[in-house]
């Protein structure tokens, strides 16, 4: 049966303004600028060191073995961004024009990794199961529960995503966690608390793998406004990282198994919100309630269903949050004013093209061998 795929990015697009949505999703037009920016993604980048830092196979290593590895994926990480700036039609090939945007964004992340791998050892109560692992699960119907959406066509409905990280903590409860790079202010708590997305991927993940629970979403938070200076990789005497197969310094035991179970065994009484703030890292552990991971499954389904409605309207939603940094907002102006975009779509755009393989992405289905290891795997839900 044919389907429909809607990344969370295109759902947060649809929300924030529906013409920015149709000149770019997937499942519309599928346009991206020919020339495209320059400003590296210093987010990404640290994202994918943390990737390598906690990395379920290396996660027992040396800290003096990872810690280089750490380094070297920032650094590659950078590079890779730079190289497909490059790719971009039109643009100078020039690798060493405009050097010094890359060098501070490396700069500044191996400031900000530095910090917080001096901090993490202490402050990590959980050990990492899978690392940037993409999804994709059907959506369900709320009107005929347990089938999947449809669109008018017949076509499935699926929502896909990435989790940064899946891990497992004391209890045995699966945890989500989210890795951001903040340039301001901590977002309010109550913001994670409304995070649409991150509720969407309790739920979706809870899909993806049946029978297993998910305990909450950790927000690890690094601000690019460092508190206070850091060294680059200088690393100060601190606790070893809670090892996967044995016990750790605080007298937790964690036996080598196989998980025989996916659902936590976890004491009464939780906090449902428990934040840290420690210099340049905030970490928020959110336990979600199991009715409202439910009502945002029912939500996306409802937005990916509006998606997907024949003789949707699309409309454009100025706004001065909305407009200046929209990479489509050279034709959106000109249909404001009642002209022809075509012209502007052709010579400053292009169809995207078919995503390759990141080279060198980790995740998958590595699959920690100690606790947090793979559960046993539930039957699909099947359609009537």
């Amino acid at each position: 049966m044919p389907v429909v795929v809607v990344v969370a990015a295109d759902r947060a697009s649809f929300a924030r303004c529906r013409r920015q949505w149709d000149f770019g999703a997937a499942t519309r037009q599928n346009l991206e600028p020919r020339q495209r920016l320059t400003r590296p993604d210093l987010d990404r980048a640290v994202r994918d060191a943390l990737a390598v830092y906690y990395f379920p196979g290396m996660w027992d290593w040396d800290r003096r073995v990872r810690l280089p590895l750490v380094g070297q994926e920032l650094e590659r990480a950078l590079t890779r961004q730079r190289q497909r700036e490059g790719e971009g039609e039109g643009k100078d090939k020039d690798k060493d024009k405009d050097a010094q945007p890359w060098q501070q964004a490396l700069d500044q992340g191996q400031a900000l990794l530095a910090a917080y791998m001096n901090w993490a050892p202490s402050a990590d109560r959980f050990s990492p199961v899978l690392v940037e692992t993409d999804f994709e699960v059907d959506v369900l119907d709320p009107r005929k529960p347990g089938t999947a959406l449809l669109t008018g066509d017949g076509e499935i409905i699926r929502y896909a995503g990435r989790v940064d990280m899946l891990a497992v903590d004391q209890h045995d409860a699966y945890w989500i966690v989210r890795h951001r790079v903040v340039d301001a202010d901590w977002p309010p708590t109550e913001q994670l608390v409304a995070d649409e997305e991150g509720l969407a991927a309790c739920w979706a993940w809870e899909q993806f793998y049946l029978g297993m629970t998910i305990a909450g979403t950790i927000y690890n938070e690094l601000s690019s406004h460092l508190k206070r200076p850091a060294s680059r990789w200088k690393l100060r005497a601190k606790p070893r990282a809670v090892r996967q197969h044995e016990p750790s310094g605080g007298g937790r035991s964690i036996p080598q198994h196989r998980r025989m179970y996916a659902q936590a065994r976890e004491p009464e009484r939780l906090k449902a919100i428990e934040q840290v703030t420690k210099h340049n890292v905030r970490r928020t552990w959110l336990r979600r309630d199991p009715a409202a991971v439910q009502e945002a499954g029912r939500r996306l389904a409802a937005d990916l269903a509006e998606m997907t409605r024949a003789g949707l309207d699309i409309y454009p939603e100025p706004s001065d949050d909305n407009c200046p940094p929209c990479p489509y907002l050279a034709p959106c102006q000109v249909l404001r004013q009642g002209g022809d975009a075509g012209p502007v779509i052709a010579s400053r755009y292009r169809r995207r093209p078919p995503g390759q393989p990141e080279e060198g992405r980790l995740g998958g289905r590595a699959w920690g061998v100690g606790r947090g290891a793979a559960p046993p795997k539930f039957p699909p839900r099947r359609n009537p």
